[in-house]
């Protein structure tokens, strides 16, 4: 008989951490089949009701996304079919809301990822198409005062950050220097980067995920308006 997924999260543990580590090292499906005990009451399970603990404001800001931990957290096998590395489990596992429709990726999403020695969480695209992020492009050329309006909620968000991978030259020289960090981006989000802390063993991390997500419920809606191209016939 399976173990019940407990729905209450109450933070997750040092052998969260662990496992994660070791399981990584080894590298061994035998390894992980004679642990997956320890894998689903430290790691499966408190992920899973992480993600139902942040549900409530996710649907909140957007009825459409996949909400279900079945669906929301990640598997701990990689898939090696187009990678060099070929080590068999994944070292930082997530959790990701997004919206289940084949174009998931020039959607923006909400996500939480842990690994051995850290966690973040944020919010924004993570394999953007080249469309897209042209799209964001032609705003800050043609209404640049609109996108950063947006943006400048991050002066309210402590410690989030813009991250996402740049082209290495610059891709038009007439770009003022203050849009040059969103402008040159291939994809882009906004992510808190955290050391393991307190608050991570705690169920208060479900509250300060919940209520950051609906601090950037605003900046969602408003990159998935980007997307669908309205913003431009203003």
């Amino acid at each position: 008989m399976k173990q019940k997924i407990s729905q209450t999260f109450r933070g997750f543990s040092k052998k969260t951490l662990t496992f994660l580590r070791t399981n990584y090292r080894e590298n061994s499906k035998k390894w992980f089949e004679e642990h997956r005990k320890e894998f689903e009451e430290h790691v499966l399970f408190p992920l899973r009701a992480l993600s139902d603990s942040i549900a409530p404001i996710i649907a909140q800001i957007d009825g459409e996304i996949e909400v279900r931990p079945q669906r929301t957290v990640s598997r701990i096998y990689r898939d090696t079919r187009f990678s060099k590395d070929k080590s068999i489990f994944k070292q930082k596992l997530w959790i990701t809301f997004k919206r289940p429709i084949m174009n998931w990726a020039d959607f923006p999403a909400f996500f939480f990822e842990v690994g051995p020695d850290s966690y973040r969480f944020g919010m924004g695209y993570f394999s953007a198409s080249k469309d897209t992020m042209d799209k964001i492009r032609l705003l800050i050329e043609k209404k640049p005062n609109l996108l950063m309006k947006h943006f400048s909620l991050m002066k309210e968000l402590k410690d989030f950050v813009i991250e996402g991978e740049e082209y290495k030259r610059i891709i038009n020289s007439k770009i003022s220097a203050e849009y040059l960090p969103i402008y040159q981006k291939k994809n882009i989000y906004l992510v808190k980067n955290c050391s393991i802390n307190e608050t991570f063993f705690t169920n208060m991390l479900a509250s300060e995920i919940s209520d950051l997500f609906g601090k950037l419920g605003s900046l969602y809606h408003f990159l998935g308006v980007i997307n669908e191209r309205i913003i431009f016939y203003d």
